[in-house]
């Protein structure tokens, strides 16, 4: 964010008030704060601040009050609120994109990028590329976008947590081109990066494990899956991500009875999860087949 003046001192750093799992709550905590925002006579800070409500705004589905408080930015700029600017362009950009208009998005993105470049805000600039990368449409060109913003993020240590968005995001687009090797090896530094704080996510386990056996190894991605079903298993736990892919490994592995009642269960559960329903029609319609 824009460095502060001594009269925003008593305003807390926003980007330390996110929390990407509750975004109501953290609307809550930014609207909260923006009464004083609007006392204190510094622009660039209210400004970026209404970017960042946008922002939880729209990632409720909340889009047209988000697109409500970007106008209101938009009127605020000047031409030296340059990294307000960049905000702007990138949360804009963000809610064209959530709601399925990436062709409006895209532009954005791209001016987010090169006013960040002009103007050094590193963290932005790898924003602004992971978010062109997300709207463009052409895997290869994901890929592509994807590299570029890494490169960056290994570079500087201060950008380092963006590697986790972006490993996941790059070993998705290998896989929409078939290179399950390379889908594989950034699944893979995810988990290691993972490693570094804790345990690593069952999920992207699970997308290592689904490389693999894409890559046409599915004993060596069966051995990464089946004890994580084991462990949900233990704690009386279930999840329809997990069964579809041990469904996928028993099939490869030429067990299809035993597969079948995990794409069963694996239909049951992501066929009432809205991210499926509204994404995942092709797997859904897959899983269905599977399960009959």
């Amino acid at each position: 964010m824009a460095q502060a003046n001594s009269t925003t001192q008593t305003l807390p750093d926003f980007t330390k008030l996110w929390n990407f799992g509750n975004p109501k709550e953290t609307e809550r905590r930014f609207l909260e704060i923006l009464p004083n925002a609007e006392m204190i006579q510094d622009d660039s800070y209210l400004a970026q601040l209404l970017t960042q409500i946008s922002r939880a705004q729209g990632l409720q589905g909340k889009f047209e009050e988000a697109h409500a408080t970007l106008d209101r930015v938009e009127k605020m700029l000047t031409v030296n609120l340059r990294v307000a600017r960049v905000r702007y362009y990138l949360e804009r950009g963000r809610v064209f994109n959530s709601s399925h208009h990436s062709d409006q998005a895209m532009p954005l993105f791209m001016y987010a990028y090169e006013l960040a470049a002009q103007i050094s805000e590193n963290k932005l600039v790898i924003d602004a590329l992971h978010m062109v990368a997300i709207a463009e449409k052409d895997p290869n060109k994901q890929i592509n976008w994807n590299l570029k913003a890494i490169a960056m993020a290994e570079e500087n240590i201060n950008s380092r947590d963006w590697l986790w968005a972006l490993y996941n995001n790059i070993g998705e687009s290998y896989l929409a081109i078939r290179n399950y090797e390379s889908a594989r090896l950034y699944f893979h530094k995810l988990v290691d990066l993972q490693k570094e704080k804790g345990e690593p996510d069952i999920y992207t386990l699970k997308d290592e494990a689904r490389a693999i056996r894409l890559s046409g190894n599915a004993t060596e991605a069966m051995a990464i899956i089946e004890p994580i079903f084991e462990k949900l298993r233990s704690e009386n736990k279930d999840d329809g991500w997990i069964r579809e892919e041990m469904a996928e490994n028993l099939y490869a592995l030429d067990e299809k009875k035993k597969a079948k009642p995990h794409f069963i269960k694996a239909y049951e559960l992501l066929s009432n999860e809205d991210y499926c329903i509204r994404n995942e029609q092709d797997k859904l319609e897959h899983l269905k087949q599977m399960s009959g």
